[in-house]
């Protein structure tokens, strides 16, 4: 299991015609059927942060982002057109997502799901991401800081968010081998560790409660 840790400029306008002065930002939970109530709750303090950037959240099953436009689940077209548009994307680790990013030029913010608090079943999440971040083709966060240091990169325009069609991804045919084999095993230290740090992650939270 994973280790999680606790630890704008210009002017937009959206489809609507309202002007947002500090751009989009498009987050997803995913279709999944299990809910990620981490990622709103990352999401959470950055949104409360910057009420001047419009932040779409497709949340499924998961938990509202308050001052957010809040969806269970968007069209796919429409969330398609979201993301080519956005100053900054933030996903889960889901294969599905991350291929859309790629035909679409974009590089996003990916927050994988891991096996604790029912996110996901086990860490295919977390290997496959971290492929994917070697390849280039996402930003990897697994932690809260991490995820705000990123968005504000997007949003400020410093964190590359699209690539040019154009140039071939290196390594990309891989990504179809990496899709079609299962995830490889952590190794057993890895694993003894995350375990750990998951939990000291619930003892925290019940002992807060």
């Amino acid at each position: 299991m994973a280790p999680v840790d606790q630890d704008l400029p210009g002017c937009r306008q959206d489809r609507s015609g309202v002007v947002n002065a500090g751009g989009t930002v498009v987050v997803s939970a995913g279709t999944y059927h299990l809910p990620f109530h981490r990622l709103s709750e990352w999401m959470q303090p950055w949104a409360d942060a910057h009420p001047e950037v419009r932040i779409v959240m497709q949340h499924g099953p998961g938990s509202p982002v308050r001052g957010a436009e809040n969806h269970g689940i968007l069209p796919y077209d429409e969330l398609l057109e979201l993301y080519g548009t956005a100053e900054a994307i933030v996903l889960q680790g889901g294969a599905g997502g991350i291929m859309d990013m790629r035909a679409l030029g974009r590089v996003p913010i990916v927050v994988p799901r891991i096996p604790v608090d029912d996110e996901v079943v086990d860490d295919h999440q977390l290997l496959f991401t971290e492929e994917m971040a070697e390849l280039g083709l996402i930003h990897r966060v697994t932690t809260r800081d991490d995820l705000w240091s990123r968005l504000d990169g997007a949003v400020a325009g410093s964190l590359v968010t699209h690539v040019d069609h154009a140039e071939a991804t290196p390594g990309v045919e891989g990504v179809a081998g990496l899709l079609t084999r299962p995830p490889r095993k952590l190794d057993a230290r890895v694993r003894f560790r995350r375990q750990i740090a998951a939990a000291n992650l619930i003892l925290h939270r019940h002992q807060s409660a």
